[in-house]
């Protein structure tokens, strides 16, 4: 293993093996896929009778810190790369629109557009909420609403006691 000095710490270099199981890592972490850290050691080029062994030192910290630093490194380049921005998000709306349209997808190019004049405010959605509180309501209304409540609960509110009470 090389290793580089810089005035505060020495700074080991990363393998070709552990670079690649670094790429890998973060490959996986923003996929669908779910591969376990042996199945990447072995996709990396590590033996597979010691993959499980090596997926666990490369995300280990305190054993090989270099590795899980590339790792963190790679994982904030993906996050600043792929940032949604809202022009990023209306020219890949427009494309796909585009796209649609070229292939006869009607449909699905309205929904594209549709989904871009949201992103630019042309369309509010607003959501009504009716709720009412008892002080919105008459006398009349309160008194409707206490006997529709007491005949609801009737066999609750004017159950008898039974006769026999144990003391």
């Amino acid at each position: 293993m090389q290793m580089r000095k810089t005035k505060e710490k020495e700074v080991k270099i990363l393998t070709d093996l552990e670079k690649r199981f670094a790429e890998l890592f973060v490959e996986n972490y923003f996929s669908q896929d779910s591969k376990t850290n042996t199945e990447i050691a072995k996709l990396s080029g590590y033996a597979p009778d010691s993959a499980y062994q090596r997926g666990y030192e490369n995300t280990t910290y305190r054993i090989k810190p270099h590795v899980v630093e590339r790792i963190e490194e790679l994982k904030e380049d993906f996050r600043i790369r792929n940032q949604i921005t809202p022009e990023k998000h209306m020219a890949r709306l427009n494309h796909l629109g585009r796209k649609a349209e070229t292939e006869n997808m009607i449909g699905v190019a309205v929904n594209a557009e549709v989904h871009r004049g949201k992103m630019a405010g042309y369309y509010v959605e607003k959501k009504l909420i009716a709720s009412s509180s008892l002080e919105d309501l008459s006398l009349e209304q309160l008194e409707e609403k206490q006997k529709k409540i007491l005949e609801q609960y009737d066999l609750i509110v004017n159950e008898k006691e039974p006769d026999d009470k144990r003391k």
